[in-house]
């Protein structure tokens, strides 16, 4: 007796001395190495009460003024490299992809289907079904969905009018602006009329937004380094009530359009006929219905909460710049009159100062503020000190803190339009301006965010004018549980008058 007890004390003891072996071989991963290193609990409380762009920012700052390419930490234990060199960014992205070919989210297919999605596959998977969905991007499959985004507009345009009479000329444009975008992506993706413009809780609407909340940041960090035994316990990535729901609305809407001949020309017909299309050669891969959910959800999720944001902070800007907001609207007028009144497909792609605005916003409020890559394959970083990365470190690239850099923008916080005009645009490293990302990984649906970004500008440009009011925050202060996408934490109100 006495001996069986003495083997599991001494066995507790040799599990207990391992466990604090790897636990501080972990914590001192960095210490090995000849670079800046930041201390990961001081990081973790600070980003508990401001967002993680801001964080990155501080730490970008401290490698440009040290001249420094890169800074270590660690990120719930995962060895993370910060990389502030340009250079080194546009390898990591595009020259050396296939070594951080990854953006290291979490998925598990068998219990959480939605998680199937572009955004979080990767290897060759991941290949094979980008592959499958660039062509339903082309500028001729967005000039067929054109119609349909163009009357969601001009509905957007009705509602906000009855808005503007109703609260006496004050308006929360944030909400109203995501309304909008949900009912496009609702009936682009899904086919299906979701109403928010006239039912604010409409459930496609509700769905949107817990979509963006039931992921823990770190706690899929954890999942994203352990994925094998995170799968054993059936860790899911989003919530059965989200996914009950979009699977259900994928598979009623494709068996009826399947079996009644019905077509939209929308991005859901598109993924149906991928579904349909005959394999022509064994590295083919065929779409299935698993497939079309998770493509058509995150299609969902990534397009209505990105392009409201872009377009509220738009207005917000011009509402403090009435002299960018009157260019703006006389350059949606001349075009429209050039075009003889038509607006359409072609017209909207010939408003360069609309468009400049709208990449404006997006570099001084980028929605996706950090971008990620996860190495997959030992890489030694060209320079000094010559720093090998090593399978599994994850590389954040500081998005904001870049678009925010007065080398590259002087004035980084004037919102100057004319920042994207041809001659200064093409005198700038090309990542300087990272809103998409860049690479074989960049936004597939950056062609159709930016279309329905424009559009819903150019209708609000051409029928109302925008200015501050007594409830317009003075300064945006930013969500930091929303590290997803980069959104304040309060309503943007402004006064909206008819034209």
């Amino acid at each position: 007796m006495i001996g069986v007890s003495l083997l599991f004390v001494v066995s507790l003891v040799v599990v207990v001395a391992a466990g604090w072996l790897w636990l501080r071989k972990k914590q001192n991963y960095w210490n090995r190495f000849n670079i800046l290193t930041v201390d990961a609990s001081a990081l973790h409380q600070i980003r508990e009460r401001e967002h993680v762009a801001f964080v990155y920012e501080r730490i970008y700052k401290q490698l440009r003024e040290e001249q420094r390419p890169y800074a270590g930490f660690l990120t719930m234990l995962t060895p993370t490299l910060l990389v502030a060199d340009l250079d080194l960014l546009k390898l990591v992205y595009i020259s050396e992809f296939d070594s951080f070919p990854d953006r290291g989210f979490y998925a598990n297919f068998k219990d959480d289907p939605l998680s199937k999605n572009l955004v979080r596959l990767h290897g060759d998977l991941w290949r094979k079904v980008r592959t499958k969905l660039t062509p339903t991007f082309t500028s001729g499959r967005m000039r067929q969905m054109f119609g349909t985004v163009q009357a969601i507009g001009e509905n957007f345009i009705q509602v906000m009018a009855g808005q503007v009479e109703e609260l006496n000329n004050e308006l929360e444009v944030r909400d109203l602006c995501a309304r909008f975008t949900t009912d496009v992506i609702g009936n682009v993706a899904f086919g299906l009329e979701c109403n928010s413009l006239q039912e604010p809780q409409a459930e496609f609407r509700v769905k949107g937004d817990k979509a963006f909340y039931t992921i823990h940041p770190f706690m899929e960090m954890i999942a994203s380094t352990y994925p094998k035994l995170f799968h054993r316990f059936g860790y899911k990535v989003f919530t059965q009530e989200l996914i009950t729901f979009y699977s259900r609305i994928v598979r009623e809407t494709v068996e009826y359009r399947e079996k009644n001949g019905v077509k939209r020309n929308d991005f859901l017909d598109l993924l149906i006929e991928l579904k349909n299309s005959p394999l022509e050669g064994e590295a083919e891969y065929q779409l299935d219905m698993e497939d079309i959910i998770a493509q058509a959800f995150v299609f969902f999720i990534g397009g209505f909460e990105t392009s409201s944001s872009t377009m509220t902070f738009a207005l917000y800007e011009m509402a403090k710049n009435p002299q960018v907001q009157e260019r703006a609207r006389k350059d949606v007028q001349d075009t429209l009159e050039k075009h003889k009144g038509a607006f359409g497909y072609d017209s909207l792609n010939d408003m360069g100062y609309v468009r400049q605005v709208v990449q404006e916003t997006l570099r001084k409020h980028p929605v996706a503020p950090t971008g990620r890559r996860v190495c997959r394959r030992p890489f030694t970083l060209p320079g000094k000190p010559g720093l090998t990365v090593e399978p599994s470190v994850h590389i954040i690239i500081p998005v904001y803190a870049i678009h925010h850099d007065p080398e590259y923008y002087p004035q980084p916080e004037v919102f100057r339009p004319e920042r994207f005009a041809p001659n200064e645009k093409g005198q700038r490293h090309p990542m300087t301006y990272l809103p998409f990302g860049a690479g074989p990984r960049t936004c597939i649906a950056e062609r159709f965010g930016m279309m329905q970004t424009m559009m819903g500008l150019a209708l609000l440009l051409k029928n109302f004018k925008f200015s501050l009011c007594d409830r317009t925050v003075k300064q945006l202060t930013f969500d930091p549980f929303n590290v997803r996408v980069f959104n304040t934490k309060e309503g943007i109100y402004l006064r909206v008058e008819k034209i």
